[in-house]
């Protein structure tokens, strides 16, 4: 599993996820993942177009980083799911809870 920050210089927190995130996966980044996100208390694009699988563990990361954030006034928007993360996010409707988008540029339009 790997994090990737991706360094914006314009107040939006990004960070890239690749490989799996399941359990294993969750333990490598979760601590890391918060750190980047939610500890940050600012907007926060997360791409997804590198992960290949998610357990439910970590969607359980990723609305609780989500949920952090809007307490605070700041948005986490998702982008680039693809094929079985997609569909796994969207079946147990993460799209309700966090807004999906599918590339980079809708993802700093919505948190803008």
């Amino acid at each position: 599993m790997e994090l990737t920050n991706l360094e914006r210089g314009d107040g939006i927190s990004h960070v890239a996820l690749a490989g799996k995130l399941d359990i294993a996966g969750l333990h490598e980044v979760d601590v890391p993942f918060h750190g980047l996100t939610a500890a940050q208390q600012r907007p926060a694009i997360i791409d997804l177009s590198g992960l290949d699988y998610i357990a439910s563990l970590g969607m359980g990361m990723l609305i609780s980083c989500a949920r952090s954030l809007e307490r605070r006034g700041a948005p986490m928007v998702l982008y680039g799911a693809r094929g079985p993360v997609d569909e796994a996010l969207r079946a147990t409707a993460i799209d309700q809870i966090i807004t999906m988008v599918d590339s980079e540029a809708a993802a700093v339009q919505a948190v803008s």
